[in-house]
C-alpha cells in the first residue's frame, strides 16, 4: 500500500518522465512502456497540466514497429527528468546505455515481475507474475481504476501473451482472469486480439524455420540427457537471413524433449558475447542459475548475458556446474500424468457417485471457485446442497402438519362415533 501511495505522489509531482526497459526489448518490455505512457497521459494530462514522457529502448527492432506506432523512441528531450520509470528489469544496468538517464533523474520507480529483481529504485512495485504488462493491468486499471483505451488493452494483451509463450508457461489464476476480461472486451470493443496471436505465433517466415533447423542440428545433451544445449552463431544468421527476433521460442524446443530438465540456447552477439536463455521443468530453479551468472528471471524461465573476454569453455563449465547443483536438489519423481486418470475411490473403496457426500463437496468447491462460469442449473444445485438444514426443517414442518391433520381427523371420527 505504501508503494502505491508513493507511486501516485510520484506521478502527481512529475512533469518530465522517462520510461525505459531492458536492452534488446521483447514484447512485454515494449508494450508495458507504451501502455504506461498512455495511461499516465490519459490520467494526469489536461489543458493546464502538460506531462512530457519520453521512452527509451536500446536495441529496439522493427518487429515491434506496430506496437510503437505514433511514438517517438530514444529521443532525449531533457537533460534531467523529474521521474524515471524502469520496466521489466531486474536491475537498472539492464537498461544499457540509458542507465545514466535513470540514475540522473530526481526520482525513480521500478515496476517488474522477475523473482531476481534487486529493488533498485526509490519506489519498487515488484510482483512475481506472468509479465510486467500483467502488473500494469492489475495495478493501474483494476486497482486504481485508471481508464484505458482499446489500444492500451491490445498492448497489455500482447505483453502477457508473449511472456507466457501463448499462455503455456508462468501463468496464474490472476493471469487467466485478466485474459478472460480482455477476451470479453475483445467482443465489446472489437479489439481484434486474435490478430496479435497470429502475429507472434502463426506467422513464421522461411528464415525463422531455417534458423530453427540450425538450432536443432546443433543440440547437444549432458548429464544423462537432462540438459539440452543449442547454439546459434553469426554465420547462422548471415546464411539464413534471420534476425535475433527470430530466436523467440527456439529454446522451448530443447525443454520439450522427454527427459530433458533444463534447456539452454547460446546466441552469439555481434560483439562476440553470448546471450544465454534458460528453461526448466517443475521445481528446477534456473533463475538461481542465471543470477549466479549475472542475469535473472523466473523459476523456470531465465537468461543472462556474458561479458567481453569471457571464454565460452569457462562459461559452459560454470553453467553446467550450477545446473548440476539444481538438478541434484530435485529428486526424480514419477511423471505427474501417470496418476491423473486413475479412478478415485470413496471412503468404502467404491467409485464416487452422485449420491456421495464427497461428490457433493467436490462439486461445491468447483462451483464456488468458478461462480461466474457456472450455469443456472448448477447454481440451483449448489443452492440446494448448501441448505440441508432448511430442507430438513421444511420436511419436519410437513410431517408435523400431516400428524396434526391425522390427529384432527381421529378426533372427528371419535365425535361421530359418540
Amino acid at each position: 500500500m505504501e508503494s502505491a501511495i508513493q507511486c501516485l505522489n510520484q506521478f502527481q509531482k512529475a512533469k518530465r518522465i522517462a520510461i525505459m526497459a531492458h536492452k534488446s526489448p521483447d514484447a512485454d518490455a515494449v508494450c508495458s512502456c507504451v501502455a504506461l505512457k498512455r495511461l499516465i497521459k490519459k490520467t494526469y494530462e489536461a489543458d493546464d497540466n502538460k506531462v512530457d514522457i519520453d521512452i527509451f529502448l536500446e536495441g529496439l527492432t522493427d518487429k515491434y514497429a506496430p506496437f510503437t506506432k505514433g511514438e517517438t523512441i530514444n529521443v532525449q528531450n531533457f537533460k534531467r527528468y523529474d521521474l524515471a520509470i524502469c520496466l521489466d528489469c531486474p536491475s537498472s544496468d539492464r537498461t544499457g546505455i540509458y542507465q545514466k538517464i535513470f540514475k540522473r533523474a530526481k526520482d525513480t520507480l521500478n515496476i517488474d515481475h522477475h523473482e531476481t529483481n534487486s529493488k533498485f529504485a526509490s519506489n519498487n512495485i515488484v510482483s512475481i507474475c506472468s509479465s510486467t504488462c500483467e502488473i500494469i493491468y492489475s495495478f493501474f486499471i483494476y486497482i486504481l481504476k485508471w481508464e484505458a483505451t482499446p489500444d492500451i488493452y491490445r498492448l497489455l494483451y500482447a505483453g502477457i501473451l508473449t511472456d507466457t509463450n501463448n499462455l503455456s508457461q508462468n501463468i496464474t489464476k490472476n493471469t487467466l482472469k485478466i485474459i478472460s476480461k480482455l477476451m470479453q472486451l475483445n467482443d465489446e470493443l472489437n479489439l481484434n486480439l486474435p490478430s496479435i496471436k497470429d502475429y507472434f505465433f502463426k506467422s513464421n517466415t522461411v528464415e525463422q524455420i531455417t534458423l530453427l533447423q540450425r538450432a536443432l542440428n546443433s543440440i547437444m545433451f549432458y548429464e544423462d540427457n537432462k540438459i539440452a544445449v543449442m547454439k546459434l552463431v553469426k554465420q547462422d544468421f548471415n546464411e539464413t537471413g534471420a534476425s535475433k527476433d527470430d530466436t523467440l521460442g527456439i529454446v522451448d524446443y530443447a525443454i520439450s524433449i522427454k527427459g530433458v530438465e533444463i534447456g539452454v540456447i547460446f546466441i552469439k552477439n555481434e560483439d562476440n558475447t553470448y546471450y544465454v536463455s534458460l528453461r526448466s521443468r517443475n521445481e528446477i530453479d534456473v533463475a538461481e542459475v542465471a543470477k549466479q551468472m549475472g542475469g535473472g528471471g523466473h523459476h523456470n524461465i531465465a537468461a543472462f548475458q556474458t561479458k567481453e573476454g569471457d571464454a565460452l569453455a569457462d562459461i559452459k563449465a560454470k553453467l553446467f556446474a550450477l545446473c548440476k547443483i539444481e538438478l541434484e536438489k530435485v529428486q526424480d519423481t514419477e511423471s505427474p500424468i501417470e496418476n491423473l486418470f486413475v479412478e478415485e475411490k470413496g471412503p468404502d473403496n467404491e467409485p464416487f457417485d452422485e449420491e456421495s457426500e464427497n461428490t457433493e463437496t467436490l462439486s461445491n468447491e468447483k462451483d464456488t471457485t468458478s461462480t461466474e462460469l457456472a450455469t443456472e442449473n448448477a447454481q440451483t444445485s449448489i443452492a440446494e446442497t448448501e441448505k440441508p438444514n432448511e430442507i430438513a426443517e421444511n420436511k419436519q414442518d410437513e410431517d408435523a402438519q400431516t400428524d396434526k391433520t391425522q390427529s384432527d381427523g381421529n378426533k372427528n371420527d371419535d365425535n361421530q362415533t359418540k
